[in-house]
């Protein structure tokens, strides 16, 4: 893989999947709506198209197009108060639909394309590339229909297609209400988080070896598979929670059971990675408590970012049965 192209640059992955690629000498062409918002060495080692997805066109690449792999990330209405917004979900399947198209007519090797647990909501097992799909929110249900779109496009088009089912992923710079964020910045602030009782089984995977796996598949997956990405181990969320809690002071409370269960639904989000490791080699090389201790430090110097995001948050949010059964955060 020598020469890529990658969507969804200013979200928390592909801003982290863009200094993978760029860590091992990896050509990238960036598409952002706006360039300044990024950092200096993407701006510097990075081809930049400054042009909104649903405006590219084929003229917008160098003639010598030669692209190994297209990351398709860029997805609008993640937000807790934007999954159930209906246009835009839809609006997030033609784009993903559009930039299959390009990359056909870019004559790239690979098509990658990011999927979600969300689309699993409601399955209480391990999930792999056979599993039902079971969403609970228009997110969840618009990914699984780009998913199938896709599939169907790719083979009309002979493009080689990948799906990839990204899980619960934490890290320094992420800034949205995730459980993780929700959980350190409370405790930080010496109050008591509020959960229903976490005792659903997940898999939480560090940034770092989550773009490294996206980036090894991007290497040496095969097309036409579904690959699940996570760690391999699954704990009660209850349990990471308490590790996080045991990092920063034990003898902080976690207000486990304050929120009443809203669903009797048992819900998880447990990735079966055999496939990934058979095909890629892929290992995790950062346990849940050195991820946590970066995330911690991180989030101590980033305060005030923090703060900005979530009040920005709080502006956007809607009530959503998926809200409801995270009790107030989300997981994923």
């Amino acid at each position: 893989m020598r020469k890529t192209i990658i969507t969804g640059r200013t979200g928390f992955i592909g801003s982290w999947l863009i200094q993978e690629l760029l860590k091992e000498n990896i050509d990238v062409t960036v598409i952002t709506r706006k360039k300044e918002r990024l950092p200096e060495n993407v701006r510097n080692q990075c081809q930049i198209i400054e042009k909104p997805m649903e405006y590219l066109e084929i003229d917008d690449f160098e003639k010598d197009y030669g692209f190994d792999v297209f990351f398709h990330l860029g997805w609008d209405g993640v937000s807790p108060g934007q999954k159930n917004d209906i246009r835009l979900q839809i609006k997030n399947i033609n784009m993903s639909l559009r930039m299959l198209e390009l990359s056909n007519c870019l004559k790239c090797g690979k098509f990658l394309a990011a999927g979600t647990v969300a689309e699993y909501s409601l399955h209480a097992g391990t999930i792999n590339a056979g599993t039902l799909q079971k969403p609970n929110d228009m997110y969840g249900a618009a990914k699984t229909s780009a998913r199938h779109f896709l599939e169907v496009r790719a083979r009309q088009l002979d493009q080689s297609l990948i799906w990839m089912i990204l899980p619960s992923i934490y890290g320094e710079k992420r800034t949205d209400n995730n459980i993780i964020t929700y959980t350190i910045c409370t405790l930080l602030e010496g109050n008591i988080p509020r959960y229903g009782d976490l005792s659903q089984m997940w898999d939480f995977l560090y940034i770092s070896d989550a773009v490294r796996a996206i980036r090894m598949i991007g290497e040496c997956g095969i097309p036409g598979k579904v690959y699940g990405i996570g760690s391999g181990q699954y704990w009660p969320v209850r349990r990471y929670m308490e590790e996080i809690r045991d990092m920063i002071d034990p003898k902080l409370k976690l207000g486990i059971g304050l929120i009443p269960q809203m669903s009797g639904r048992s819900v998880s989000s447990c990735v079966d990675i055999y496939e990934l490791v058979k095909d890629t080699s892929f290992e995790p090389q950062i346990s849940f408590r050195q991820g946590i201790l970066r995330t911690i430090q991180w989030t101590k110097e980033n305060r005030t970012l923090l703060m900005r995001g979530g009040e920005q948050q709080k502006k956007k949010k809607t009530d959503s049965l998926s809200d409801l059964l995270f009790k107030e955060v989300r997981i994923a």
